[in-house]
Order: C-alpha cells, then sequence, then structure tokens
C-alpha cells in the first residue's frame, strides 16, 4: 500500500469520524464521551473493512466457499460490534456513571451491528467502484 493510498484511507475514516461525531453529538452528555464512543465505533466500522477486504475475501470470497465466507463475516460483525458496545458501556460508566438515558444493550448492539453493515456494504460498494473505473481507464488508455 502505497502513503498516498494510506492518506487517502486516513483521510476518508477521518471524514466519517467528523461526520458520526457531528451526527450523535448531542445523544452523549459530555464531548469527551461523544469522542469516545465515537471513536469506538469508527474504529468497529474500520475494522470490519480491513478484515473482510485483507483476510475474508482473498481466504473464502476469492475462492468461492461462500458459505464460510457468510459465517465469518457475521461472526467478525458479531464480535466487533458486542466489542464496540461494551466498550462505550464501559466508558459511559466510567467518565458519566450509569447513564439512565441508555438505550438497552440489545437497542445497541442492534443499531451498531447495522451501522458496521452499512459501512462495510459502502466500503465495498466504493472498492468496487475504485476498481471498475481504474480499469475502464486503462482499457481508455491502451486502446488509444
Amino acid at each position: 500500500m502505497t502513503l498516498k493510498r494510506i492518506l487517502l484511507h486516513v483521510a476518508i475514516w477521518s471524514g466519517v469520524f467528523i461526520f458520526w461525531l457531528v451526527t450523535t453529538r448531542n445523544h452523549h452528555p459530555t464531548l469527551t464521551i461523544a469522542l469516545s464512543a465515537t471513536a469506538v465505533l469508527v474504529a468497529a466500522f474500520a475494522l470490519a473493512v480491513y478484515i473482510n477486504g485483507l483476510f475474508l475475501l482473498p481466504r473464502f470470497a476469492r475462492r468461492r466457499l461462500w458459505l464460510q465466507y457468510g459465517v465469518s463475516l457475521l461472526v467478525t460483525i458479531i464480535i466487533l460490534d458486542l466489542a464496540a458496545v461494551l466498550l462505550i458501556q464501559f466508558i459511559y460508566d466510567y467518565l458519566w456513571g450509569p447513564d439512565p438515558l441508555r438505550y438497552g444493550f440489545w437497542f445497541n448492539v442492534a443499531s451498531e451491528g447495522v451501522l458496521i453493515i452499512i459501512h462495510l456494504a459502502a466500503a465495498m460498494g466504493v472498492m468496487w467502484l475504485a476498481k471498475y473505473l481504474r480499469r475502464r481507464s486503462k482499457a481508455a488508455v491502451s486502446a488509444n
């Protein structure tokens, strides 16, 4: 991976972080908790994307082992989801105390899991589009 590509990834994930921080700031009692919770969630999103792209796709999907890929992806999402929710609840308890407005463990697990899936699907779509455009531009250059 080139430095340019690494910086692009950092910029994209920074943009995702800023988007979610601005979007969810009013759902947290303090800025510190908002920053921490958002960082945990964006880290879970990014880990899901990179585990999928660097390990699961090459190991299972490219060899057409669809059941193993699906199960591995689901297990990865569940582990990241549970870890993120538990870590965010720990942060709340440590920095704020028991939050009377907490939505509930299973609600948080469900909502964060859906967000992980959405970010994973969006990243896969962006990667597919980038590869498609790269192939298309290479074909146009070689045709000339």
